[in-house]
């Protein structure tokens, strides 16, 4: 299946269809094709982007809410958490799950492209692993920035892109081969994780990302984690 990454609404619509389909099984998806460090990946970012207690965040695309979790278990009896993302079905996965730290933590269905929030009134936005597949990625950054505060912090991670070309040609067979496989045992179905694989291989390099973010107006920091099978961008709002 070829994704129609070139047509904003057609990818709006296969995103969609997509983890509509994949939700029930995208938290083992995560951790078996991560070799279980999607978590430690996770932990990295918010130590990274300075995640503390009192603060108001933003978790955008967020799937079933791990990245929300985690930045609610550092409230420590202060502060919100925000968890936003388009895809019901996914919502529906993340609220099913509970924590200690969940009176702080909410769940909103909206579009990362078209944020409710006013202007400068966020301290951090996140987005885990799915950059990639916002339809109009510069339209969903400035969307980012734009509901930061001054000096707020946009905590991107993403798939990474090994620095090592032997090492990032490894990840690309890794991709489609094991992960795609993992992704038909564990659904019944290989499409969408062909088009993950593709959206992981088609997407910007770090210099490239870190442009679009600096055409923002943004410091920008970039951290490759386990030797760039994970990317990790920190963006502060001036």
């Amino acid at each position: 299946m070829k994704a129609p990454t070139t047509d904003p609404d057609a990818k709006r619509m296969l995103v969609e269809r997509l983890f509509t389909r994949i939700a029930p099984r995208y938290d083992w998806f995560n951790r078996l094709a991560s070799c279980g460090l999607d978590q430690r990946w996770r932990r990295e970012a918010l130590r990274r982007g300075g995640i503390a207690p009192g603060q108001r965040i933003v978790d955008l695309c967020t799937g079933t809410g791990d990245l929300a979790l985690l930045c609610a278990q550092r409230q420590q009896g202060t502060g919100q958490v925000i968890g936003v993302d388009r895809n019901a079905a996914m919502l529906r996965y993340a609220q099913r799950k509970r924590s200690a730290a969940s009176w702080c933590l909410a769940w909103l269905q909206a579009d990362a492209e078209a944020l409710p929030f006013p202007d400068a009134s966020v301290d951090r936005v996140l987005i885990g692993f799915s950059t990639r597949n916002l339809s109009r990625l510069k339209t969903g950054l400035a969307e980012m920035v734009r509901v930061l505060q001054p000096r707020g912090r946009l905590i991107v991670l993403e798939t990474g892109y090994p620095a090592h070309p032997m090492l990032r040609i490894g990840y690309q067979v890794f991709l489609f081969t094991v992960a795609r496989t993992i992704g038909w045992a564990l659904t019944g179905r290989v499409w969408p994780f062909t088009y993950l694989a593709r959206s992981v291989r088609d997407f910007l390099t770090p210099q490239q990302f870190m442009d679009c973010l600096r055409e923002l107006k943004t410091r920008v920091e970039y951290i490759p984690l386990s030797r760039g099978l994970a990317s990790l961008y920190v963006a502060t709002k001036p």
